[in-house]
């Protein structure tokens, strides 16, 4: 046998052994063999890198990675392949983002490549681009390849989920993936609980009980399963109930559930964020919080709230008293620990009356203060406000999750969350406000807001959304309206008023009414193409629904958008 043929043998059995023993240190001994005698062979260093990537060791693995991808030769679109997935495994975002652009430009024919760059970019904010991108990538492979179409769609119900979609756009990809191919039970479970979400409840537990026959011993199919039946009880005996079907919407309980299922998954629940928060705690603010508390041996751990309190607690049992600054950020809010959250309790529970800010029949959990009379806190469905005696409450963070994945990326961790929605830059010679014209229905809105409801304004608009819903506190979710038109009002004064697109049978005369600069149009195509500067911006994670804010005639306009479409239009007042 020729020294080629011996190197050719011992590749080939580098590779077969790869295949079957990644982590085998003969794989590595045979590649450097080959490579002693030919030190260019990409190959020999491919099957080096795979190794080291298997073993756990991805700088090396990356080293050689991109060593290989710099000759640019028969190995390059293999090496930018594996540079894409380490990049995503390590939710480096944008890294993945520039690696897919990378292959994509080497090779366009394979589905699997648009699938990943359809990922990336969603993870990395450009979501409804990305959320399309992977809609072609099935599309193409059931063009090219049909025979891999069942993975093709498990795939883009997986990038789904791991991008945070809306529940809705989840559900239509994964139960045409569960309709390819049946045996997929981590998306059947999954597409589960997204039933609970939509309140499908019936279609909740035909799937659970379909997952239960397969796999009795399934813990969350169980669960699945008992909360749909618990549900549907709730459903048949409302009446009879203590809580009813209206309760359990008001709490967000089931949002809140699916949330923890799914970010549990993902490695991005409160635990995780917890966990890798305490890998980079600064020293000054390690040393300002008490060890971890097991809640088990309180007499009061009732008092404790279950949504986020009882982890953070077991985490660190509270701060030290006016230690907040510690965290380095503009308000010096610390952790309250367990004594002081159920003292709080009993004493808001000994006199309701002077706590009128703490009201008995809504969810909420006080979990860090500011030693100066001010919370943050948890509520319905498990956003973080900042509640202040006798003040609305502000939006702090999406979760407290959130606020703690902020915290890590604050101190230098790695943060796994999809990245914060991109927007498109607008036009700097755009006035700053989008016009101040008002016509129709939109007018009565806005004449309504800071009136009481008393006032002939406040009639005139009852009078236009007659089944329009209205509740007193902000806490409160927006509720299905027969108008879809949700009012807010406060003291007696009207805040808010919110408008369901999809529902109201008035939201075109709504949206005509906003008469920019004299250009009526559905908002869809003219609001952000001709869209001017915004107030400000946000993104609802769980949701993936986008809030754009703008001053107008005096008050506030927001426009919230989902799935690439406007689903609400809200106006609130200048102070609300």
């Amino acid at each position: 046998m020729s020294d080629t043929d011996a190197v050719e043998r011992t590749l080939d059995l580098a590779w077969e052994l790869l295949e079957a023993q990644p982590t085998h240190p003969k794989v590595a001994e045979l590649a450097l063999q080959v490579l002693a005698a030919q030190p260019e062979r990409s190959s020999a260093s491919m099957v080096l890198a795979y190794h080291r990537e298997s073993c756990g060791d991805a700088e090396e693995a990356r080293r050689l990675y991109l060593r290989i991808a710099g000759r640019r030769d028969s190995q390059f679109l293999w090496a930018a392949r594996a540079l894409r997935r380490m990049a995503a495994a390590e939710h480096d975002h944008a890294e993945a983002l520039r690696w897919a652009d990378i292959v994509l430009a080497e090779e366009q024919e394979g589905w699997d490549d648009w699938m990943e760059l359809g990922s990336a970019r969603a993870l990395s904010g450009e979501y409804e681009d990305g959320w399309r991108q992977l809609d072609e990538a099935v599309a193409l492979c059931a063009r090219k390849t049909p025979d891999k179409l069942p993975k093709a769609l498990g795939k883009r119900a997986e990038y789904l989920l791991e991008s945070l979609a809306p529940t809705d756009r989840f559900i239509a990809a994964a139960e045409e993936a569960i309709r390819a191919d049946a045996a997929d039970a981590w998306i059947a479970l999954m597409l589960g609980w997204s039933y609970l979400v939509q309140y499908r409840f019936d279609d909740a537990e035909r799937l659970g009980l379909r997952l239960l026959r397969e796999d009795p011993t399934e813990e969350l199919a169980q669960s699945l399963v008992e909360t749909a039946r618990t549900m549907l009880r709730i459903v048949e005996n409302a009446q009879d109930k203590d809580i009813s079907l209206a309760d359990i919407r008001r709490s967000g309980a089931i949002e809140m559930a699916w949330r923890q299922l799914r970010d549990q998954k993902l490695g991005i629940d409160l635990a995780s964020a917890l966990a890798a928060l305490e890998e980079v705690l600064p020293a000054g603010l390690r040393a300002t919080l008490r060890p971890g508390a097991s809640i088990s041996k309180e007499p009061d751990r009732d008092r404790i709230g279950s949504m986020v309190a009882e982890d953070l607690v077991a985490w660190h049992d509270g701060q030290q008293p006016g230690s907040g600054a510690a965290w380095g950020l503009a308000e010096p809010f610390r952790l309250m620990s367990a004594a002081e959250i159920i003292a709080m309790d009993a004493e808001i529970d000994a006199d309701q009356e002077g706590h009128p800010d703490w009201p008995e029949n809504e969810i909420w959990e006080q979990v860090m203060t500011d030693d100066a009379g001010a919370y943050l806190v948890a509520v319905a469905f498990g956003a973080l406000v900042k509640r202040r005696p006798g003040q609305p409450d502000e939006p702090v963070a999406g979760s407290m999750a959130d606020w703690i994945w902020d915290r890590v990326a604050g101190f230098g961790g790695r943060d796994p969350r999809p990245a914060p929605a991109k927007t498109k830059e607008l036009p700097s010679d755009q006035p700053s406000v989008p016009g101040t014209s008002l016509a129709g229905t939109i007018t009565t809105m806005y004449d309504a807001l800071d009136a009481s409801e008393q006032s002939a304004a406040f009639t005139e608009l009852r009078g236009l959304f007659p089944g329009m819903t209205v509740r007193r506190t902000e806490l409160a979710p927006d509720m299905p309206s027969a108008d879809g038109v949700n009012i807010v009002a406060l003291d007696g004064r009207v805040k808010r008023v919110t408008v369901d697109v999809g529902r109201c049978p008035s939201a075109g005369r709504v949206i005509s009414g906003l008469d920019l600069a004299g250009y009526r149009h559905q908002a869809d195509d003219h609001l952000r193409a001709n869209g001017v500067l915004a107030r400000d911006s946000w993104m609802n994670r769980a949701g993936g629904e986008t809030t754009v804010g703008y001053d107008l005639a005096g008050h506030r306009l927001g426009l919230v958008w989902g799935a690439g479409k406007l689903v609400r239009i809200f106006v609130a007042a200048a102070d609300g």
